[in-house]
């Protein structure tokens, strides 16, 4: 509805120098008595033409009032608002518009816009916990909303195979070999390793390859080819598949990160002091200079950064995700200053910095920690609450807040669960549809439903909610905030809820054993409701039952 108001404003404002849907905002006000829909067009045509914004919106409804198809009634408020009441001939419209069989028509917002997503990127040093859960699972159901809106999405998962994290996690297969071959008995591992029955257990199936190497590094590279996979096969579990793979190694092997620092010393971005080579990263917004390579000659967590965010920049993407935990939060100016150092736009990269996820059981928090080996796997979660119950409750909150994940309300099949209210909602709807097949009643997708029969304010309500789905999606991709979707879908089933419960007292609110025409077209608003509920959810990764 918004868009189509959108148009309709366009036309009868062209004449006021209105050039684009871009020119101005439609807004469903937060005060009911303030209209359905609100413009602030007047306002934005007063800046460029120094005119009253009253009087240009008094114009502009004058002219609007045409619409009679659409509108109910127009009015100004305040300095210039324009608010709109729309009549149910008019959501009626809209509605026939938004449905597409079983499906629902988007805009095309992306017009094939290229983005590059990189999420999770977990270290392949151990297997997945729920953090990386809520990572996984942010990243993919962004990627699924840029994908339905008319982006091109590629989704990336950059994988740290070389580096510290491989050294210590070779430093710790060493540890667990030595105990293997009987040299130690020491249960004590350092503080600067890793634990866990995992890497034992990995250790012993490949002792005999792990006994011919003689260094750490290669030892943490062949341990991490096996817990990459694993964590393959639990992303796969949960629904969420990568494009590419990109290997840091690659960017050493290549010598990219020798040609990125031969650029910007160049470009006059690097000097030396205290024995190390430094980026000059004040110059373009950072807080203080990075240190690239450090007096042992070895390179700082930024150096191959840089050089992997310059391979991205040279794929051309027209924008760039990064989604990283909540500790990465001093990384973005840094890599934003290298990519101004390289000549590229940083404005192109956004970042989402994910906060820390609570692991509830009751009242009581799991505490965990990834190198004692006392960590709550994601496989351990997924096989306790399931899919839909994981990749739910990890996009229900949203990424600036931490999130405490109940385990127990996650199990419930009850109202209480949000994943299974959703999906119920859905259920039900579903039902409806059935029944009224076996009574012989359905819709002839020939002949025009007759929506005239919608007048309930509880049904254009309905309509208004599902008309919105569009406006939510946009927002998911203009603020990077996926979370909206399980808001819009617990809403959207709260109010369907309230619509069938009333049908259990009030014969007006029930689809079936009305006059003919009065329930086709409640089956027609059950069909659409239903579609939008399996849009929604098919954009969170998670299943529509038709049976509950």
């Amino acid at each position: 509805m918004k868009l189509l108001l959108k148009k309709l404003i366009l036309k009868h404002g062209a004449s006021l120098g209105l050039t684009s849907l871009n020119d101005f905002e439609v807004e469903i006000p937060k005060v009911q008595s303030h209209g359905d829909y609100s413009t602030n067009v007047a306002m934005q045509l007063a800046r460029a033409t120094k005119q009253s914004p009253r009087n240009l919106a008094q114009g502009l409804v004058e002219s609007l009032k045409q619409e009679s198809d659409y509108l109910n009634r127009v009015e100004i408020a305040g300095p210039g608002f324009i608010n709109f009441f729309i009549n149910p001939t008019g959501y009626h419209i809209a509605l026939k518009e938004l449905e597409s069989g079983d499906e629902i028509n988007l805009p095309n917002l992306g017009q094939g816009k290229s983005v590059l997503i990189e999420f999770v990127s977990a270290n392949p040093t151990g297997p997945m916990h729920i953090g990386h859960g809520r990572n996984a699972v942010v990243g993919d159901v962004l990627a699924r909303v840029f994908s339905a809106m008319g982006y091109r999405v590629q989704r990336e998962f950059y994988v740290n195979d070389h580096g510290a994290q491989i050294q210590t996690l070779g430093k710790s297969g060493a540890h667990y070999l030595a105990r293997l071959q009987g040299k130690t008995t020491d249960n004590n591992l350092a503080a600067d390793v890793y634990q866990g029955e995992y890497l034992e257990t990995l250790v012993k199936k490949h002792q005999s390859e792990l006994e011919k190497l003689s260094d750490d590094q290669a030892m943490g590279k062949l341990l991490s080819k096996d817990l990459l996979v694993a964590i393959q096969q639990t992303l796969a579990k949960l629904q969420i598949h990568f494009d590419y793979y990109f290997p840091e190694s690659k960017l050493y092997e290549s010598k990219a990160i020798d040609q990125v620092l031969k650029l910007l010393r160049e470009k006059g971005f690097l000097y030396e002091a205290e024995g190390a080579l430094w980026f000059r990263s004040t110059d373009l917004g950072d807080d203080k200079d990075r240190v690239l390579v450090k007096q042992d000659g070895s390179y700082t967590y930024l150096t191959p950064d840089i050089a992997y965010h310059k391979d991205k920049f040279d794929r051309h993407y027209d924008l760039y995700i990064n989604v990283l935990g909540a500790d990465h939060g001093g990384y973005l100016e840094r890599v934003r200053a290298s990519l101004q150092a390289l000549g590229y736009d940083a404005n192109q990269l956004k970042f989402l910095l994910m906060q820390l996820v609570n692991l509830m059981e009751g009242d009581v928090q799991k505490k965990m920690s990834k190198r004692k080996g006392t960590v709550v796997t994601l496989e351990e979660v997924l096989k306790e609450v399931g899919v839909d119950a994981t990749r739910f409750f990890l996009v229900m909150r949203s990424h600036h807040q931490t999130l405490d994940f109940d385990l127990d309300l996650a199990k419930q099949q009850s109202s209480e669960n949000p994943v299974y209210y959703v999906q119920y909602a859905y259920a039900r709807l579903s039902s409806v549809l059935t029944k009224a097949s076996e009574t012989g009643l359905s819709l002839d997708p020939q002949l025009p439903p007759p929506l005239d029969a919608l007048n309930l304010p509880e049904e254009m309500e309905l309509i208004q909610k599902m008309l919105s789905l569009e406006d939510v999606l946009q927002e998911v991709v203009a603020n990077l905030e996926p979370h909206r979707v399980t808001f819009y879908l617990m809403d959207l089933a709260k109010s369907f809820q309230a619509y069938y419960t009333k049908g259990k007292s009030d014969a007006r609110y029930r689809v079936l054993g009305q006059a003919s025409q009065v329930s086709l077209a409640k089956l027609y608003l059950v069909k659409v409701l239903r579609a939008t509920f399996k849009q929604g959810l098919s954009l969170l990764g998670v299943s529509a039952p038709e049976r509950m």
